[in-house]
């Protein structure tokens, strides 16, 4: 168990706080450890002394966003430091429940299932009767519309190992007699049946029959009529559609909103290694987005042109960015500065600060909606350094008839008006460390090109940003720890 969550659970135990972990407790082991969220349902009149304590542990609010959020239902998260998992609680104060997409029930059984609870460790449970009732209907509802048909296929393995774990002898005969109490004039033929069709298991026609009859047992507890419920159901299908197609799985932000976090650093510092870990922690959680500041994709504006890039190399390899680049940081002033750039570098500096400035803008607005925006690499303000301008910092309207200098006064524009963001990770390692860490790696680069790289990334500077400087010279787990801890203070 997660020192976070017994240290949750022995406070409320302590206090008094009147709870359950009333649902999928067949994994409460695993939700324990963290890997699934915590399904805490609590006494309305223990809510104050509740958030009291999670605000005593360091738990923040989150948020439900691209759908209506749900009545009752709160989402907190805290950082384990141990292990660095993120424990997510899912805290209830009316048991809401249905499909997986709309919930469009409010089941009148809170008081059932805090009456009577056992201890599983230090974690109150609901008797396993009253569990059982809270299945037979979650998963009867799940079998009401063709979107939650669909989703339900995807988890029915799962479905049959709960029902397997939850349905003894003891258990059916417990939810037969707490079914007319808490639920009158409940067709208890019909919740046998439906318990039935779960366990044995039924075919899929029948199920989908027994769900629609169990729905309209409970149409006097529904939250909207089919037609709301409907829409609401299209809503969060395509909600959840459109983050998948961005590359994340969740519909939920911190509570003080989104950002955008930078991992900046020379050349074999691991930032491709650290931003997976960094996307795949943030993104089992909240939604997160990733982009490529290095290498930003092209617009509309800039499609063409770059599309003929490589011809243009080749006519002119003296003009190409490496060759320009690769100048002693001696040079760097005199080769981008005044009138000594070559035209083609100068077009296609400009062209990246279009891209770079496009795609930014665009990160920036998601994060004002809630996203997490992991960038590789970012524009620095100090000249002629990586991804930042390369032509000129000068503020200067450019003197008419001057190409040169024009390129150099619109590139440099392009970069002022990215904002910067909330958070750099700039990772460090010594140069010896770094050309080692190159040789052993299948992108092997050469070495007087990684040299230039890593002396132009090592003094980088982010003006109006929060900069965490975190060394990579030390065992990985080490590493991401400290990440881990430096983005969750930053949210």
């Amino acid at each position: 168990m997660l020192a976070t969550v017994s240290a949750l659970f022995e406070r409320l135990n302590g206090a008094g706080v009147r709870y359950c972990h009333w649902k999928s407790n067949w994994i409460l082991s695993e939700t324990l450890d963290g890997k699934t969220d915590l399904d805490l349902l609590i006494h309305r009149q223990d809510a104050a002394s509740y958030r009291q304590i999670l605000q005593d542990l360091a738990f923040r609010p989150a948020v439900e966003h691209g759908s209506a959020p749900f009545p009752s239902v709160e989402h907190h998260h805290a950082l384990d430091d141990a292990s660095g998992a993120l424990v997510h609680v899912h805290s209830y104060y009316r048991v809401i429940s249905g499909g997986s997409l709309a919930k469009n029930y409010h089941l009148p059984l809170e008081e059932m299932l805090l009456r009577d609870v056992g201890r599983e460790g230090i974690v109150a449970v609901p008797s396993r009767g009253a569990e059982v009732i809270v299945f037979v209907l979650r998963m009867s509802l799940k079998h009401t519309t063709l979107a939650e048909i669909l989703l339900l296929e995807r988890q029915w393995s799962n479905v049959q190992r709960e029902a397997a774990w939850l349905v003894t002898d003891d258990a059916r005969a417990e939810a037969e007699a707490l079914l007319p109490v808490w639920l009158p004039g409940f067709d208890t033929g019909l919740f046998g049946a439906a318990l039935d069709a779960l366990v044995t298991p039924a075919s899929l026609a029948r199920r989908v029959v027994l769900g629609r009859r169990v729905r309209a047992e409970l149409r006097a507890y529904a939250r909207s009529g089919r037609p709301r419920a409907w829409l609401a159901e299209v809503t969060e299908l395509s909600a959840r559609a459109l983050q998948r197609s961005r590359g994340s799985r969740k519909g939920v932000s911190p509570g003080g909103g989104g950002a955008v976090i930078a991992f900046v650093g020379p050349e074999a510092t691991g930032k491709s290694t650290l931003l997976a870990d960094a996307e795949k922690w943030l993104g089992a959680h909240f939604t997160v987005g990733r982009v490529h500041a290095g290498k930003p994709p092209s617009t509309l504006l800039t499609v063409v042109p770059n599309l003929l890039l490589p011809a243009l190399r080749s006519l002119f390899p003296e003009q190409r960015s490496t060759r320009v680049t690769a100048k002693p940081l001696s040079d760097v002033a005199e080769t981008r500065t005044g009138s000594h750039f070559p035209i083609l570098f100068g077009i296609r500096a400009v062209l990246l600060a279009h891209d770079r400035h496009a795609l930014l803008t665009r990160a920036h607005a998601s994060a004002a909606k809630g996203s997490i925006i992991l960038s590789d690499r970012y524009p620095s303000v100090e000249r002629g350094a990586l991804d930042g301008a390369q032509l000129s910092h000068d503020d200067a309207p450019a003197p008419t008839g001057s190409v040169r200098r024009r390129l150099a006064a619109v590139e440099s524009r392009f970069y002022r008006r990215i904002p910067p963001p909330d958070l750099v990770v700039y990772l460090t390692a010594p140069l010896e460390v770094a050309l080692e860490r190159n040789r052993r790696r299948g992108k092997f680069e050469p070495e007087s090109y990684l040299l230039s790289r890593h002396a132009r990334s090592s003094n980088l500077r982010f003006d109006r940003a929060v900069v965490r400087r975190v060394d990579t010279d030390r065992a990985l787990d080490e590493v991401t720890s400290e990440i881990r801890r430096v983005i969750w203070a930053a949210l």
